[in-house]
């Protein structure tokens, strides 16, 4: 026995203070005589022993002062040691990747997963508190219950995230959770190489659960569409990971009234690729779809989506600007052009010029930094921007600049220095950075290349989308205010926490994002290692001990004394009512 509360022990000076009170209180015994004369005889009897007389024939003080004493014992906060043996925690890990809706035995990977960890779960003892983790985008703790009994219950509510798998990240996670805690962690996934898995710990047990039945697959591995002159045409490239033939056919449908706007069947052969061309498609939609109908193990890679308008633009750059311009623009597109007036460049490139003339060529906007055919004058003053998405990302608040080109009547200003404009928009759509990178220190801010990113993307085919995603993909994106994602039926999903930053939806399709002056729409695809259904082996790392242990637990008692308390209270308002307060 043990006390958790020894500090309340000051309490103690309350049944001191009831002993004090009536060892020293003068007490008078009621008493009829016949004449004054026996007073004094009868007062000096009761000053022999006033200590010990005090303390007779008073029940009413015992009754208080064990009351009170009782009270102190309580407040002390007794218990006991107990002895109990205790569960080792156990883990699941859960691959929640599209792969894992295949079906190789007539039930998905993802529901015999399921049915494997509820029947774990019910063989075990029920003093283990189970953690289940699901993988994705980024690992997250799905369930924690006491008991796994109580996990079992609510493994129905788990559900397929269609992103990849980030196993490491998802051990990870388990390891923070542990500690230096024993565990015994089971994942469950379609493959996870032994030679991949790195944790040999003593004191965990690592059991991981991989498809051994191989799928008969077929897939839509690429799938794109370009519109041309009122026409569309789209590529699908196919994909077979069979052992026989599955023939199918091919639908080019309507991402948003899911109308077929063209078929073609597939021979399907095993092991080969397949590549299908619908050209002169005649179609007024924003996004398609391609649909393979066959017979396969897995169907969530038999729908791809396409936004039209989306191949990226080539990109001009004029040589006599920046070179830092020059690595920026690299590091958002690989392959771009020296427009040095030698060579040809496309019609549909976006150019990046100090030309003014190029505001008058083409139909395409172009970026137009500095100017050839004015004179700059020195600048003064502070920068001040408007509330433009195109400084959603990154705004150039502290940058030095030496002096400004004279602004272009009529145009839009974004930004000005002191009274000058800084930067401006055409009706057209073009960008106008009026001063030499060269009279700045710009380029060499971190805010540069993020704004040369965002002036990019406005000026491209992309700014009409916000262009595809992977399941749960996070991306910068250039939206006004945080937006409001919707599918294409017009139910609310959800809304970005910022408005440069978008989280896509989990199931792969067309959505929109609404920012309440605008709206873009995105697809989501399934990421490349999705399009494969993996075999592996199963097997078991680390050694664990035992499932049980020992530990030591409180168990306070105090309800007996409480009940005995009131015991004691209701005997001293018995007695206290049948002879009334003593004098």
């Amino acid at each position: 026995m043990g006390f958790s509360s020894l500090y309340n022990l000051w309490t103690l000076v309350f049944p001191a203070a009831l002993l004090l009170y009536y060892l020293f209180r003068k007490r008078f015994q009621p008493k009829t005589v016949s004449s004054v004369l026996f007073w004094q005889a009868d007062r000096q009897e009761e000053h022999v022993s006033p200590f010990i007389r005090n303390l007779q024939r008073n029940s009413l003080f015992y009754l208080q002062l064990f009351a009170l004493l009782l009270f102190v014992w309580l407040l002390l906060g007794p218990y006991l040691k107990q002895d109990r043996s205790s569960g080792v925690p156990l883990f699941f890990v859960v691959d929640s990747s599209a792969a894992m809706l295949a079906s190789p035995g007539g039930t998905s990977l993802f529901d015999s997963s399921r049915e494997a960890m509820k029947k774990l779960m019910l063989d075990e003892e029920e003093n283990r508190p189970v953690t289940i983790i699901t993988t994705g985008e980024e690992p997250a703790v799905a369930l924690e219950a006491k008991s796994p009994s109580e996990a079992a219950a609510v493994l129905d509510k788990l559900r397929v995230n269609y992103a990849d798998p980030s196993m490491q990240q998802a051990i990870e996670l388990v390891r923070a959770q542990l500690g230096e805690e024993n565990a015994e962690v089971h994942i469950f996934t379609d493959r996870f190489d032994r030679s991949e898995f790195k944790e040999e710990t003593e004191g965990v047990s690592w059991q991981v659960h991989a498809n051994s039945r191989p799928a008969a697959n077929r897939s839509i591995v690429r799938f794109g569409a370009v519109r041309s002159g009122g026409t569309v045409t789209a590529i699908v490239k196919l994909s077979s990971d069979s052992e026989t033939a599955q023939p199918g056919t091919v639908l080019l449908k309507d991402a948003a009234t899911g109308t077929v706007l063209a078929q073609k069947p597939t021979s399907g052969e095993p092991d080969e690729e397949e590549t299908i061309a619908f050209k002169d498609v005649k179609t007024d939609a924003a996004a398609l779809s391609a649909e393979l109908q066959t017979k396969d193990d897995y169907a969530a890679d038999n729908v791809s989506f396409a936004l039209l308008g989306n191949e990226p633009r080539a990109i001009a750059v004029d040589p006599s600007l920046h070179e830092l311009l020059r690595k920026a623009v690299e590091a958002i597109q690989e392959d771009i052009i020296t427009d040095d007036g030698n060579r040809s460049v496309p019609k549909d490139a976006l150019r990046i010029t100090r030309s003014s003339d190029a505001l008058t060529e083409g139909d395409r906007p172009v970026l137009l930094i500095g100017r050839v055919d004015a004179e700059s004058e020195a600048a003064e003053g502070d920068l001040r921007f408007t509330d433009d998405p195109l400084f959603s990302v990154a705004a150039p608040k502290e940058m030095y600049v030496e002096s400004v080109y004279p602004p272009f009547e009529g145009y839009e200003i974004l930004a000005r220095i002191g009274d000058s404009p800084l930067i401006q928009r055409s009706p057209r759509g073009d960008l106008i950075f009026l001063a030499d990178l060269e009279a700045t220190d710009w380029p060499l801010q971190p805010t540069f290349p993020l704004f040369i990113w965002s002036a990019v993307k406005s000026l491209s085919e992309e700014s009409a989308t916000l262009g595809t995603f992977t399941p749960m993909q996070r991306k910068s994106v250039l939206m006004a205010s945080p937006a409001d994602l919707y599918d294409m039926e017009g139910e609310y999903l959800s809304t970005a926490e910022a408005a440069n930053t978008l989280e896509a939806p989990a199931r792969p399709g067309i959505y929109r994002a609404a920012d309440g002056s605008a709206e873009k729409l995105l697809a989501v695809q399934l990421a490349p290692s999705q399009h494969t259904v993996n075999t592996g082996e199963s097997y078991t790392a680390g050694k664990l001990a035992g499932t049980t242990g020992t530990t030591t637990t409180r168990k306070p008692i105090v309800w007996p004394f409480v009940l005995v308390l009131l015991v004691l209270m209701t005997a001293e308002w018995e007695v206290q009512r049948r002879r009334g307060y003593p004098y």
